[in-house]
């Protein structure tokens, strides 16, 4: 891997698609190569899987090369993430409780800091929302950075200094509180005594937040953290060049919130431009930029148009309840092959472990979407990395959608209008035109038989090279690694 990528001081890796698409593999696998690892955007609601000798551990805030400390490999969460102390703390236990050390962790001073306030206008908001859901993960990561956004947000340094935590948290409490009274006041209390914001610890009977209590718990949070709070944005433009610095992403393009599928996005820039600047540089710092998607199907979490859906809106209602226990007791029967495509979506999302890595929810599983690949890629490079290929080893068939059919009222983009039976071979990213496109397959035949030990690209199926073939011609994409298990071990370098 070092010398195949021995021309690239600082490397970006990205998802292509709505997230879960394998990233937490594909950097512990670059931080061989890299001596840096900085994770630049989103919050606790990433969820990183690595596999060690077998066993996995997830990340949500801490970036996957932290299982390379012991080799020297500096990891830095940056100061585009959003950092929850509560959080953040329980993974840095879990490491300590594995042995695995982090003496080389750096969390950016600026890293914008999540409060109590945040996790409740997250929940209550999301709770009451009816049909206008976006679908959040109730970890409060938008109201962070929309706090950010109007100047009322705090930073992780803020942890450092007493008078002006406590100053901070109270003008922030009063806002939130502000806000809150328009909600029933009996969900604002029961979200305010869940497990997560301590059962009721921070809850004040008149003024919904006790100040204090939050001050006092924070400043508990900022001991533990102190050690390992930063300028990570001088350390990194100091070395930026010199060293080999890993540019970890989280969720996807298309969740980005200026070029995702709005409204249904996550709350921070999830393309090259929104890694590098949260990481605490500019896009032309990045030598190589490497997007991956998953190898031929997606996967999407939450609310939100998802045209190639597996069973379409049954599968979307499903999914909104659905947990990893209730489909293994329920559906171990379904195969990738069944007739019905709700029940060979099920089975896919089974194969592939498509559930949360901390909730167990299940993620809507649909076929490979070209023309959303063909939009995502105007933020990403060519150089891509297809994950989780095994998943298909037994399918008889697989679709992958070429384009799509607009079967909705005219609707103006600018100076075009597009009209009912347009084709579309790119994909608008706007809710209200992909909820009417109608996809349109190419169907080939699965390579049927396993290939999680294959190590060598001329050794992979016909079949599996001829779709490959097919996604080159119709996207231009410059296939560098295939993935083709969950270990390290389990993949191919193309080039």
């Amino acid at each position: 891997m070092k010398k195949a990528y021995k021309n690239a001081k600082t490397i970006a890796i990205t998802c292509l698609q709505l997230g879960d698409s394998g990233k937490g593999k594909i950097v512990d696998l670059f931080s061989d190569w890299a001596d840096v690892i900085v994770r630049g955007t989103g919050g606790a609601n990433a969820g990183h899987s690595v596999y060690l000798n077998g066993k996995p551990f997830i990340f949500h805030l801490i970036p996957s090369g932290i299982l390379h400390d012991s080799a020297g490999k500096v990891n830095i969460i940056g100061g585009g993430v959003a950092i929850d102390p509560k959080l953040l703390c329980e993974e840095l236990d879990l490491l300590t409780e594995q042995g695995q050390p982090f003496d080389n962790l750096i969390l950016a001073l600026n890293a914008k800091l999540t409060l109590p306030t945040h996790v409740v206008r997250d929940r209550v908001g999301e709770g009451s929302a009816g049909l206008s859901k976006i679908g959040t993960t109730g970890r409060g990561i938008g109201p962070t950075y929309g706090d950010h956004v109007i100047r009322i947000g705090l930073t992780l340094n803020d942890l450092l200094n007493t008078d002006i935590l406590a100053q901070k948290v109270r003008a922030n409490v009063t806002y939130s509180a502000r806000i809150l009274k328009s909600y029933d006041p009996v969900a604002v209390k029961d979200v305010l005594h869940q497990e997560h914001l301590g059962r009721g610890i921070f809850w004040h009977p008149i003024r919904i937040f006790d100040v204090d209590a939050i001050v006092q718990k924070y400043l508990q949070y900022g001991t533990i953290l102190s050690p390992m709070i930063d300028d990570a944005d001088a350390f990194v433009q100091r070395i930026v060049g010199k060293e080999n610095v890993l540019l970890e992403g989280a969720q996807g393009s298309l969740l980005d919130i200026d070029r995702g599928t709005y409204p249904y996005v996550t709350s921070s820039n999830c393309t090259v431009d929104g890694l590098a600047k949260g990481a605490g540089l500019h896009r032309g710092h990045v030598d190589m930029s490497l997007g991956i998607f998953k190898g031929f199907y997606m996967t999407r979490v939450g609310e939100g148009p998802f045209p190639t859906e597996f069973g379409g809106e049954i599968s979307a209602e499903h999914c909104r309840m659905a947990r990893e226990a209730d489909e293994e007791d329920q559906c171990a029967y379904l195969t990738v092959n069944d007739p019905e495509e709700f029940d060979r979506g099920v089975a896919i999302r089974m194969c592939g472990q498509e559930y949360g890595a901390t909730t167990g929810r299940a993620r809507r599983t649909g076929r490979l979407d070209l023309p959303l690949l063909r939009y995502a890629l105007r933020w990403g490079s060519s150089d891509v990395v297809l994950t989780k290929l095994d998943v298909l080893d037994k399918c008889e068939t697989i679709e992958i959608c070429t384009h799509y059919i607009y079967q909705g009222s005219a609707y103006r983009l600018g100076h075009l209008t597009i009209n009912n039976g347009d084709p579309l071979f790119e994909a608008i990213p706007s809710a209200e035109v992909l909820q009417h496109c109608q996809p349109v397959y190419e169907t080939f035949t699965g390579w049927q038989c396993p290939i999680r030990h294959i190590t060598s690209f001329v050794d992979l199926p016909v079949a599996l090279k001829k779709i490959l073939d097919f996604l080159v011609l119709k996207t231009g994409i410059n296939p560098r690694i295939l993935s083709v298990g969950p270990e390290a071990s389990e993949t191919i370098h193309c080039s």
